[in-house]
This record gives C-alpha cells, sequence and structure tokens, in this order.
C-alpha cells in the first residue's frame, strides 16, 4: 500500500508518524513537502491528548519534550476580561482522586458542583483551578499539556522521520484527479507520484481535496474569528505560568502561551468588524502595556472559519488544517488532528477505503466541529454589547448555547449522563466556564435538586465527594515550574531527574500581568 502525504508542517508530520506506528512495513509513505515554507516558531498549546501521541506512538517522554520542543508544562487556561474587569480558570489537569493515585473514573463525571455552587466554594472540581507558576511533584496519573514552539516540534519530528518514511522536498505543481479520486500529484522538480492514499495536509488551501468538489461547512455565524497577527516577546518575569492566557478585547481577545525563554502572543479578530490597521494598533498598545515593547510583527494569518462536511472522499483524506478550522480557543487544533488521524486508522486498518468505513469517519469529522463550536461559542455567552463584535457575540450564541444559558437560569446541567454534549471531555470542563461567566442561578439549582429523586442522598453524596476532592488537593505538593525545567535541562540521566526530590513549595507565584 503506497500512501502520499502532501505537507511539512505539523498535521502532515505527525499524521505520517502516526500511520508509519500504526502500519509498520505493511506501507509506504512518501512525504512532499516545500523547504521554503518553513513553520515560524510562535508558542502553542496542545490539550492532554497530544502528550499521548508523543509518549505512545512517538515513544518518547515528557522530559523528551521538555528537552527537545523547548517545551513547558500547560495545565490550564486563565480567561481574562471575558467580563470586563473579571478573570477565571479553566483547569483540564485533573487531581488525582483515589489512593491508588491514579484517576477515579467514578469522580471524573461527579456530583460535587451541587454542594459547592450552593455554598461559594466551588473549585474546579476534579479539575486543578489555580492560575500559578507551580506544577505537581508528580505529574504520574495527573492531565496535562504542553506549551510548544512549533517550528522545534517540526523539526523534532523530521528527525523521527527521516528513517521511517521517504521525506521530498518539493513543490507540488499539478494534482490530477477524476473528480472522484486523485489519480496523481506532480513535483514541480520532482515528477508525478500515484498512490493508493493520498494524504492532503496542504494547510488552509487544501490543495488535494478541492480536486473533488468538497461540501463546506461554513460556522463563521457563531465563531466570526477569522485573522490572526503572531508575535513573540521575551519573558523578562523570571517566572514560567502553567498556563495559556486568553484575555478579550473589544474585537476578539488576545493569546499568551509561555515557552522556556519567550512568551507567544497573538491577538485574533474578526474581519467582519475590524480592519487589520485597526487591529494592529491595538495590539500594539496591549503589547507595550504588559511587555513594554512595540509591534514588529508584519504576518498576518488568514483563515475561513469551518470545515468540509467529507474530509474523506476517494482516496483523499484531508487532516489538520485541510480538514477544516476553527479559532484556536482552547488550543483545539493538534486534538482535532491527532483525533481524527488515529480515528482514520482504527476505521480504516485494513486499508481498503471500503464506503462505510469513509461515511463512518465522515460522520465523526462532523460531530467533532459540532461539539468544538458548541464548546467554544458558549466562552462567548457572556451576554456583552460593548463593541460591534460582541453584540454579534451575544445575538448568535449557537441553539445549544442558548438553551444550555436557559436551563442554567432555571435548573441546572444534568450531570446524569443524559446530554452527550457533557460527557465529551467531563462536567467540569463545562462548570468552569459556566461559573466563569456567571451562568448559573443557585435558587435554580436548589428547585433543580429538590425536583430529583431522593434528593437528601443526592446532596449527601455531593458533600461527600466535594470533601474527598479537597483533601486530596490538599494533600497534594507542588514544585516551581521554572526550577523544574531549569533543573531538568542540567540533567541527562532520567532516572537520576525522576527519582531527585525537589524542594516543595507551599504559596504561588503571582504573575506582575495578571
Amino acid at each position: 500500500m503506497k500512501i502520499v502525504i502532501v505537507g511539512g508542517g505539523t498535521s502532515g508530520l505527525v499524521t505520517a508518524a502516526i500511520m508509519q506506528n500504526y502500519w509498520g512495513d505493511s506501507v509506504n509513505i512518501s512525504l512532499i513537502y516545500d523547504p521554503d515554507n518553513q513553520s515560524i516558531g510562535v508558542g502553542e498549546g496542545t490539550t492532554p491528548s497530544f502528550i499521548d501521541v508523543f509518549n505512545d506512538t512517538l515513544g518518547y517522554t515528557t522530559e523528551d519534550a521538555i528537552r527537545e520542543l523547548d517545551a513547558t508544562i500547560k495545565l490550564g487556561v486563565l480567561f481574562k476580561n471575558w467580563i470586563p474587569n473579571e478573570e477565571y480558570y479553566h483547569g483540564f489537569g485533573q487531581v488525582t482522586c483515589d489512593s491508588s493515585e491514579q484517576q477515579n473514573d467514578d469522580l471524573s463525571d461527579n456530583y460535587s458542583a451541587f454542594h459547592s455552587l450552593l455554598n461559594n466554594t466551588y473549585n474546579g472540581g476534579v479539575n486543578w483551578n489555580k492560575a500559578n507558576t507551580l506544577i505537581p511533584n508528580k505529574l504520574t496519573g495527573y492531565h496535562y499539556a504542553f506549551h510548544i514552539t512549533t517550528d522545534k516540534l517540526c523539526n523534532f519530528l523530521f528527525d523521527y522521520l527521516k528513517d521511517r518514511v521517504t521525506l521530498i522536498p518539493d513543490v507540488i505543481s499539478r494534482v490530477t484527479s477524476d473528480g472522484k479520486n486523485i489519480q496523481s500529484v506532480t513535483g514541480k522538480n520532482t515528477g508525478n507520484y500515484h498512490a493508493d492514499l493520498f494524504v492532503d495536509a496542504s494547510g488552509f488551501k487544501s490543495i488535494l481535496l478541492n480536486e473533488l468538489n468538497p461540501e463546506w461547512v461554513d460556522l463563521s455565524q457563531h465563531l466570526p474569528i477569522d485573522s490572526a497577527i503572531p508575535q513573540l516577546v521575551n519573558n523578562n518575569t523570571g517566572k514560567i505560568p502553567t498556563y495559556t492566557l486568553s484575555e478579550a478585547t473589544q474585537n476578539g481577545w488576545i493569546w499568551q502561551i509561555p515557552t522556556q525563554e519567550r512568551f507567544g502572543t497573538g491577538y485574533l479578530y474578526s474581519s467582519q468588524f475590524t480592519s487589520d490597521d485597526e487591529a494592529k494598533e491595538d495590539y500594539n498598545r496591549w503589547l507595550n502595556d504588559n511587555h513594554g515593547v512595540q509591534l514588529e510583527s508584519d504576518r498576518i494569518i488568514k483563515w475561513k472559519t469551518g470545515h468540509w462536511k467529507e474530509a474523506w472522499i476517494g482516496n483523499c483524506v484531508a487532516v489538520g488544517l485541510s480538514g477544516g478550522f476553527i479559532e484556536p480557543l482552547e488550543a483545539l487544533t493538534h486534538q482535532y488532528l491527532t483525533f481524527m488521524v488515529e480515528t482514520f486508522v482504527s476505521i480504516n486498518s485494513t486499508l481498503k477505503n471500503l464506503d462505510y468505513n469513509r461515511d463512518r469517519f465522515n460522520m465523526v469529522q462532523n460531530r467533532i466541529f459540532f461539539d468544538y463550536s458548541q464548546f467554544l461559542n458558549l466562552h462567548y455567552c457572556t451576554n456583552r454589547d460593548d463593541s460591534p463584535f460582541w453584540r454579534h457575540m451575544t445575538n448568535n450564541k449557537t441553539k445549544w448555547v442558548r438553551t444550555m444559558e436557559q436551563k442554567c437560569k432555571h435548573e441546572f446541567l444534568d450531570l446524569f449522563r443524559n446530554d452527550d454534549m457533557l460527557d465529551y471531555w467531563g462536567h467540569d470542563n463545562y462548570i468552569q466556564v459556566m461559573n466563569g461567566i456567571h451562568m448559573f442561578n443557585k435558587d435554580a439549582i436548589k428547585d433543580f435538586i429538590n425536583s430529583r429523586f431522593k434528593n437528601e442522598d443526592l446532596m449527601s453524596e455531593s458533600r461527600k465527594q466535594y470533601e474527598f476532592i479537597e483533601l486530596m488537593k490538599r494533600k497534594m505538593s507542588f514544585v516551581d515550574h521554572k526550577s523544574f525545567l531549569d533543573e531538568l535541562q542540567l540533567v541527562e540521566d532520567e532516572e537520576y531527574m525522576m527519582g531527585k526530590e525537589l524542594e516543595t513549595l507551599k504559596e504561588p507565584s503571582t504573575l506582575p500581568y495578571i
């Protein structure tokens, strides 16, 4: 079986690694990439699923990532000014919740929020809920992700793949198809390539899939942000946060991602409401206020918000940005990439490209973008009306968000596994966001509990779960993030490093820009 992957960015390289790892010598993989189209090293966030690929597929450790990718540990996202002059934290790093120091599945969808919300003690539930510069003393059994620099990730993956797949530096000059399948692609310098399966990892242009007349699903009504201006700045704070900062503006929001030496920052906005010059002016003001620097980047990234209804057509499958994209809030880009590639190799494990397999894959493609778009639109449910952008967001909630807002006003979330949307990431991931934007109504929560069968038992169990989770949180010990990274860079013996006891810190650090 011959596979040709077009595109040498993160999507193409990760896809090549997963497919080669899964199918081994039964496939012959060629990856064609433009050697002049190098990834720019802006800071980029991931989710815990990326750790699984890095560890299980590539066979590398967290320590390898820190050394090779300039990676830092990510435990969540701090949302600042989404409601003006307020902030809240979404931490996906679940605490260890049983004596075996492993995740307790019974607590992943827990009832503790009933007790804590009514008593003003909600602390993220099973999720960690503190934005600081500390990491758990033991990361084993704890959900975490990476902040990385894209150029170093790509260089690392090129090195990983050099003896596993055929790497071809060239530019695709022609794509030949019959409208149903890709017949060949032509490299400007190396000629024609035929394959049983073509993978489109060419980015937003989708140069292969576009030859097969795909149908586009537009999501811009509910998520209109379509532009970003990135810039790296030095980290002069002497600390390394364990979270992405997402700071709302009148026109959208700004990201700030810590790598080991710098911050990757970026200004996101909608061209429907904000011109490029207006965005640059506002971004320049933020950079000066927060980092004492001027905007120097002349790069503006543009995209269409949405996805292909069928990302797999005939013998061509589009992955990553070629399959679709929505704004990078909550850093779902890598999660979408790895999830869909792993879905593809699982569904199509025989490589027979059956219609049934193709249909199932495309159903998953549509569902994952539906789930992502609902969750991201939820973050904008602040009912702000202080700018054209925010008035649009207030007036263009998705149906699920609109009805969920009504439900929270009159009842509470259904924690009893009747809403598969809430099961997607676990209830506390939604509750942290909803609580942060003030969606809950105490009286409604009380009415909802009173309506449940054996409500006294429910409240008793809720209190017990809350007290148990808080006990486990209090028992956790922490180390300074930067100290951990600095020492790891000095120690080459991994076993020595993992066994070494680091100084436990009792009080979190405070960052100057918060």
